[in-house]
């Protein structure tokens, strides 16, 4: 793509992109990409987002809802198989087909009604990458009450997903982890993208438009990508994942009524948070390790009393509890000190 003017940084007049001085205001310029590269420093502006109208927002909402409602499908039909309550697994899945239904409407209406349809965002532009902040004091209002109502009400999907919304009111992504730049003109937006997914949506001004494309462009060198490089995140997600149940698995065959009897709660808390930790933020993983530490103690103060009237494969299984709370605690570990990056971090 081929722009034949930028915006000056001083006045915010379109110039041709060869010009040496503002012919508005005088200011100095270089020419060409070279001055692109001196005049973006560094360059922060506030922009409102219409949300319904925003083709990348609807997309994210749609995932969030049917993000949620597989993973209400995939953790209950799991805890039916663990403890062998397999007759309920078809009315489960028709709960999760109707609670996606439900939470897409859920989250359309507060978006029309509560937030009014529109966002307040900060975003900068620099030498290192790209950054943005949400600014509404409403939306941070919103993601930290979904925090606390989820702790009081013992619902970890939801203090989930609003912690998860509370790390994503401020995102960076540096230019380094960048392969391709898709643009719509008329609404403005740049979005962003690694060898796989988006990354990051700049939604610029009308004045500043042309020149962040600019620099957008000369920043992000696209380059082909192999198939198979772009699988990778996802398997070895997927692959995390398959560990993390197995390891779990023994804590909700313990919650079975005729074995501990354990309450069901942070064994979910601990593998709701083990997932986010695997597929989303390493900053999780405090959360799972404190889990672990609880659910050790529990299962300490059960063992004592309770592991001599258990049958043998149930004193196995409460053995291998053991084992698996190991397991989640060290790759909690790992992702904290940066040996495990989730799907969603890698390029």
């Amino acid at each position: 793509m081929k722009n034949d003017s930028i915006a000056c940084p001083k006045c915010n007049s379109q110039v041709e992109a060869e010009s040496s001085y503002c012919p508005a205001c005088g200011f100095k310029l270089e020419t060409g990409t070279s001055n692109i590269n001196r005049i973006m420093d560094s360059i922060t502006w506030e922009t409102d987002i219409t949300l319904m109208s925003n083709p990348l927002f609807v997309r994210q909402l749609l995932l969030v809802a049917v993000g949620a409602g597989l993973l209400l499908a995939f953790l209950m039909v799991f805890i039916f198989i663990a403890t062998g309550e397999y007759e309920a697994i078809p009315m489960m899945l028709l709960i999760s087909l109707v609670s996606i239904i439900g939470l897409a409407l859920f989250l359309f209406l507060i978006t029309l009604i509560f937030f009014g349809n529109r966002t307040r965002v900060r975003f900068t532009v620099y030498q290192k990458g790209a950054y943005w902040e949400t600014t509404d004091d409403k939306v941070k209002s919103a993601n930290r009450l979904a925090v606390l109502a989820g702790i009081l009400g013992r619902s970890p999907q939801t203090a989930g997903a609003g912690a998860l919304a509370v790390s994503r009111e401020k995102e960076m992504a540096s230019w380094d982890q960048l392969s391709n730049v898709e643009v719509n003109k008329r609404q403005r937006m740049i979005v962003l993208r690694n060898s796989w997914r988006p990354v990051l949506m700049l939604v610029c001004q009308p004045e500043n438009y042309e020149t962040i494309l600019q620099y957008v462009n000369s920043r992000v060198k696209p380059g082909l990508e192999e198939i198979s490089r772009k699988s990778k995140p996802m398997a070895k997600g997927l692959l995390r994942t398959l560990y993390v149940c197995i390891a779990i698995f023994p804590l909700f065959y313990l919650t079975s009524p005729f074995v501990l009897d354990l309450d069901i709660f942070m064994p979910l808390f601990i593998f709701i948070f083990t997932l986010a930790t695997v597929w989303l933020i390493p900053l999780f993983g405090w959360v799972v390790i404190a889990g672990v530490v609880v659910v050790f103690i529990q299962l300490l103060f059960n063992g004592v009393s309770g592991f001599s009237i258990l049958y043998g494969y149930e004193q196995i299984m409460f053995l291998l509890a053991f084992v698996g709370l190991g397991y989640l605690a060290w790759f909690s570990w790992g992702s904290l000190r940066g040996r495990f990056l989730p799907p969603l971090l890698e390029n």
